[in-house]
This record gives C-alpha cells, sequence and structure tokens, in this order.
C-alpha cells in the first residue's frame, strides 16, 4: 500500500489526541494551520514545513486548536512497497520505535528542500491509469524518501519542551521495549514504585486509554503488521504477546473493527 492523502481543513477547531496506530509508516508533512501533534504522549506545537518520520506502531494524534486553515500532505507506505536495497532510504529517517524511543523523527524550517512539489508530483498519478500507477508509486514515493535523506543530513532534528512527566515517559518506553512480554497492572506499578492509580491515572491524561488498554492496541498493530507481511492470524497473535486467539480476535474487533480475516492475503486462511 502506497497511499497520499491531502488535507485542508477550514474553520474548525477539532481534537483527536486521544491517539491512533498504523501498522504502515507515515510521512507527515505539515504546511500551514494552528495545531498540535501527539507522538507517544508528547506534544509538538506545529510549525509552517513541519516534518515528521513516523514509523508503524508509533501512538499519534493531532489537535487543532483554532479555525486557521490546517493543510497537511501525508504519504503512507509498507515496508513491501520499497525494494529492499532501498529500504534503507526509509529505516534510517523512520527508525523502529521500539528499538530507538528516542529517535529524532522531527525537522522543522524545510522549505529549501521543496518537500512540497514531491507530493504534488504523487498527486498526479490519480490522473493516469491504475496499471501505470501502481508502477510509478514506488518510483516517486524513493524520490521522496531520498530528497528526505538528504534533508535529515543537512538540517538538525528539532527540540522541543517536553512536558510529559519523566516517570511517565519511562513506562512508554518500557512498555515498547517488552511489548510482547506478560504485564499486569500491579507488575509495572511495581517495577516503577508507583501506585496503580497514580499509574492509571496518569497515563490515562496523556494517551486518553488505561495502561493496559494501550498494550492491547499496540499488539493488535503490532500483530496487524505481521499479518500483513504473510504470517496466519494465529501465529501473528502468539507473537504479538496475545495469550490465546479468542482474546486477540476480540481486542481486535475491538480496536480495527473487523475480524483479521480481512487483513489476511488470499493465500492465508484465519
Amino acid at each position: 500500500m502506497i497511499e497520499l492523502e491531502y488535507n485542508k481543513i477550514s474553520n474548525r477547531v477539532y481534537s483527536e489526541l486521544e491517539g491512533h496506530c498504523h501498522s504502515f509508516y507515515e510521512i507527515y508533512y505539515f504546511i500551514s494551520g494552528d495545531a498540535r501533534l501527539m507522538v507517544e504522549g508528547k506534544i509538538y506545537n506545529l510549525t509552517p514545513h513541519t516534518l515528521f518520520l513516523l514509523a508503524p506502531n508509533v501512538y499519534h494524534g493531532i489537535d487543532i486548536v483554532s479555525r486557521a486553515d490546517y493543510i497537511r500532505h501525508i504519504l503512507y507506505l509498507n515496508p513491501q512497497d520499497i525494494l529492499p536495497e532501498r529500504m534503507h532510504l526509509l529505516t534510517e529517517v523512520a527508525p523502529d520505535h521500539k528499538k530507538y524511543p528516542n529517535a529524532n523523527i522531527v525537522y522543522e524550517h524545510t522549505e529549501d528542500f521543496h518537500l512540497e512539489q514531491f507530493y504534488h508530483n504523487m498527486k498526479q498519478l490519480e490522473n493516469v491509469s491504475p496499471e501505470l500507477r501502481t508502477s510509478l508509486q514506488p518510483i516517486y514515493a524513493e524520490a521522496l524518501l531520498a530528497q528526505i535523506n538528504l534533508l535529515c543530513r543537512t538540517l538538525k532534528p528539532s527540540t522541543f519542551i517536553d512536558r510529559t512527566p519523566e516517570k511517565i515517559t519511562d513506562i512508554v518506553n518500557y512498555l515498547n521495549l517488552h511489548l510482547t512480554e506478560t504485564h499486569s497492572l500491579d507488575s509495572i506499578a511495581s517495577h516503577f514504585f508507583i501506585s496503580k492509580n497514580y499509574l492509571n491515572k496518569t497515563f490515562k491524561q496523556y494517551f486518553d486509554k488505561t495502561v493496559i488498554d494501550y498494550i492491547r492496541y499496540k499488539r493488535v498493530i503490532l500483530a496487524k503488521q505481521y499479518i500483513q507481511s504473510g504470517e496466519s492470524a494465529m501465529n501473528a497473535a502468539l507473537q504479538a504477546g496475545f495469550s490465546d486467539y479468542s482474546s486477540f480476535y476480540r481486542s481486535y474487533v475491538k480496536y480495527e473493527g473487523q475480524s483479521p480475516r480481512k487483513d489476511i492475503g488470499k493465500n492465508h486462511s484465519e
């Protein structure tokens, strides 16, 4: 899947800071507006021509805080869409969040790299035949990734004031690093020497989810990645940390709104 999304919202204020995850990469280019982006509990105040590089299973959401026009481009990429010899163009700029939770993913003042033109070029593919579009999309995507690689090697990544409590940041990094292991609210609270009530209350304040819901949701997205790469639903569930298929199925339907069967390739069965 290579999908380009252009979005302009006028005269509207809304918040999606409760967040969501994808099983694919998201190259988010903010053009204008008055908005904030939440990434794993951290809040970024957006400035024009800011680039965000989001790997799969990164929890994020948007908050549009005024009625000014909100404009942005997003390119969605599955790893399977990029040639193996070109994958470094993607993984170097959007590293695995589980392994590198503090990796640089934000770059401001990117005007000199003319990223909007690359998105515009991909948009033009909507006017050609499906066959030609399928053939050209990976090439155009790789061209954008090559330009982003140049950008990342030229500009310094942006810094910001992180108002997320350090304890919550530590918990998030710990959960992502040990996502597939067995957890309980008691064990997590004990590991960080805090009460269960404080843990759930503070965590929900920044993620709009309880700790356990966050873990289940992340496991569902991880399992979806495995399914899309060819694993059976059962194997995907076990690899993602679910102890049994029934609990996985219920969680998948809850968060994805459909059966895992919908994401299984034609040559695989549930």
